[in-house]
């Protein structure tokens, strides 16, 4: 759907422009270079930001840090590629997004996978149990997420024609619980924690989730160069990384408030979505690799994306070196 990689690329602009125009937190000083961080809020990134602990181990090393706060994947991408930041992240579908429309997706590492974080969901006493149910029924998503991708990989393992469900599209979140409370979609395609909340305030059962279907990951990403002209600088980025994640996993509610506090929300949801997740920083393995290509085949041969990519190639391009990697991250 070229509307819809046109729509991502331009909000993109939109954005990056204005994320690089507004003020950041910044603690530079006239001596040493400076790193900018890309981070969207409720995840890892803002838990370190937050904390201020990679703040102060880049410090320590002679750097200065400043922070971008992007709304999504795709302008924190288009960031990294007009050298607007020098690291951040994204999700899986944004990534595959992105480098289909020619960006750039310079791959270091991910977070551990995350499926039972996105769901399908029906209303109790619909009848609408399992994919069969499906057929015939709208459900509701955002049109590339990931909840539209869980959907279209569960309706291909079942055997359903994807055209026998009525999918139709909201904008975000919010309009999308909307639009289920006002009885506009029979299943609801969502993702944490706002999966948390709807389970909270609704009376809902979940279809499935994305356990053996899709693995929902967040992707670091660097700018072109970042890791050959500032080695030490990504090492002690993954380090603080996998250092926050296992404190993370350790104190689940602590981490559930800070988040809430960031996204507005009540901390309840986050610690219900925190203990559906494992945290952790993970190398980009082959299987890694080939999860991630499936999501590009599956987004190509649903028409989302017009050009087939390969998620092995931008590996192959960015040429990481190993060696950034620190002894905290297998």
């Amino acid at each position: 759907m070229k509307n819809l990689l046109f729509a991502l690329i331009t909000f993109s602009f939109i954005a990056v422009l204005a994320a690089c125009g507004a003020n950041s937190d910044s603690d530079a000083s006239e001596d040493g270079e400076t790193i900018r961080l890309g981070y969207q809020k409720g995840n890892t990134m803002n838990l370190l930001k937050a904390h201020g602990t990679l703040d102060e181990a880049l410090h320590e090393a002679g750097y200065n840090v400043e922070w971008k706060e992007f709304s999504m994947g795709a302008p924190l991408i288009e960031a990294l590629n007009t050298d607007n930041i020098d690291f951040g992240h994204s999700s899986d579908v944004h990534s595959v997004l992105m480098q289909s429309g020619g960006h750039n997706v310079n791959y270091v590492a991910s977070e551990s996978p995350y499926p039972e974080g996105v769901a399908l969901l029906a209303r109790d006493g619909s009848g609408i149990e399992t994919l069969e149910d499906l057929k015939g029924k709208v459900v509701g998503v955002t049109n590339g997420g990931n909840q539209h991708y869980l959907l279209l990989e569960s309706l291909k393992e079942a055997g359903i024609d994807w055209g026998e469900v009525d999918m139709k599209f909201y904008k975000d979140a919010s309009e999308g619980l909307m639009a289920f409370s006002n009885d506009e979609f029979d299943v609801f395609g969502t993702w944490d924690p706002f999966y948390a909340i709807v389970q909270d305030q609704n009376e809902t059962h979940t279809i499935l989730d994305g356990t053996d279907l899709i693995e929902n990951r967040t992707f670091y990403l660097a700018r072109d160069g970042f890791a050959e002209e500032q080695p030490e600088a990504l090492t002690i980025i993954l380090e603080e990384l996998e250092n926050m994640d296992q404190w993370a996993n350790e104190e689940k509610r602590e981490a559930a408030e800070i988040l809430a506090d960031e996204l507005g929300l009540g901390p309840e949801p986050l610690e219900v979505a925190n203990e559906r997740r494992q945290f952790g920083v993970q190398r980009m393995t082959e299987e890694v690799i080939a999860n991630q290509q499936q999501l590009a085949d599956t987004f190509y041969e649903a028409e989302l994306i017009d050009t087939e990519i390969s998620v092995q190639e931008a590996i192959d391009a960015y040429d990481l070196d190993e060696s950034v990697f620190p002894d905290n991250i297998e």
